[in-house]
């Protein structure tokens, strides 16, 4: 009997939980930028009956944190700011940590500053979905004084930080932080499908509407607001095809059109506390080694990162060794799918077919 095509394994893989009834996602596998695997499963619009389709766009949600890094590290290279400056040249109004946290801090997620999903979500959630960038720093500036933990003795994810960051960008450009990223990202690397909207008013008219399953089969479509939408922590909307482009110009290309290449692999440097502990996090990027091992998948080193909002789920992951791009992007959020099983079943079909 004829083995199984790596379209017919993926297919058989989406098809346990994905079907016409259904939210779904974009799948996308490259080796040295040949692309292997490129399709859609299930809707794009359960409401108007959209499949959805390869080409189209997802909120990434986290995975915009390694554009926001980029962002940073180009103004560094202009001599806009220093990494290891502390906060306050942009945060004067801050409480007093702002002179012992840096950029780097915020970039690493060391900085210790309060997590506004955790700290803001209860209290202040229907202010959140409609503030803007100055109104989310307004309420974050008003958890207080008091950090977490000291900075960089610790690693805690943040998305406060990374909003910092992002109000950073648009104080040294006079951009706001979307257009920033548009203008001197997306267009230079050809990421034409690529938007990062600032605020709600800003709909991207290719993007999939995206659901929050509530109960098993029942999919209730999330509002265009903040929470979706999101700020530098997390307000990129995209699709697999730009999203290979990325990985072509961060791992491939060799091109300086951004950057110097010596600051690319800046990126992939794990972070270390105070006390010389590695973190395993680079700027805006995961680096795989726990204890020395690989994370995922044995033998094979991934730089990766996943996002979530109300909605919207990716996985973008690349294996440096390889030559390896996988890329899946869903408007599914909720139990019914299960997304890391399906990422890893589809990367396991294409490693036994590439060993």
């Amino acid at each position: 009997m004829a083995m199984e095509t790596l379209e017919q394994a993926i297919d058989r893989a989406a098809a346990r939980s994905i079907g016409s009834n259904t939210p779904g996602c974009a799948i996308l596998l490259a080796r040295d930028n040949e692309v292997l695997f490129r399709k859609g499963y299930g809707m794009a619009n359960l409401e108007k009956g959209i499949p959805v389709r390869p080409e189209d766009n997802f909120v990434i949600a986290s995975n915009t944190k390694q554009f926001t890094c980029m962002a940073i590290l180009m103004l560094r290279d202009r001599g806009l700011l220093d990494l290891d400056e502390p906060i306050e040249r942009f945060f004067p109004d801050f409480p007093d940590y702002r002179k012992r946290v840096t950029v780097r801090m915020l970039m690493s997620h060391t900085s210790g500053i309060r997590e506004y999903f955790e700290e803001g979500f209860r209290e202040n959630e229907e202010a959140l979905r409609t503030a803007d960038t100055a109104a989310l720093l307004e309420i974050a500036k008003g958890f207080g004084p008091e950090l977490d933990f000291e900075p960089d003795t610790r690693w805690s994810y943040c998305n406060t930080a990374y909003v910092m960051l992002g109000d950073i960008v648009r104080q040294l450009t006079g951009k706001m932080f979307g257009r920033f990223l548009e203008s001197e990202i997306f267009a230079p690397l050809g990421m034409t499908g690529t938007a990062a909207p600032d605020y709600m008013d800003q709909t991207d008219p290719r993007q999939t509407a995206g659901y929050v399953e509530t109960a098993p089969g029942v999919f209730v479509p999330q509002p265009y607001d903040m929470l979706l939408v999101g700020y530098a922590d997390g307000n990129i909307s995209s699709n697999v095809d730009d999203l290979l482009k990325w990985h072509h110009y961060l791992y491939e290309s060799g091109s300086e059109a951004l950057v110097k290449r010596s600051t690319v692999e800046e990126m992939f440097v794990s972070h270390r506390l105070k006390d010389g502990t590695p973190t395993h996090y680079g700027m805006g990027l995961f680096l795989d080694q726990i204890e020395g091992k690989s994370r995922h998948y044995p033998g094979h080193r991934e730089i990766w990162h996943t996002g979530g909002t109300m909605g919207f789920i990716s996985r973008v992951s690349r294996f440096p060794e390889d030559g390896v791009t996988a890329v899946m992007l869903t408007n599914w959020e909720g139990e019914g799918l299960d997304r890391d099983g399906l990422f890893h079943s589809v990367l396991d079909e294409l490693f036994r077919r590439l060993s």
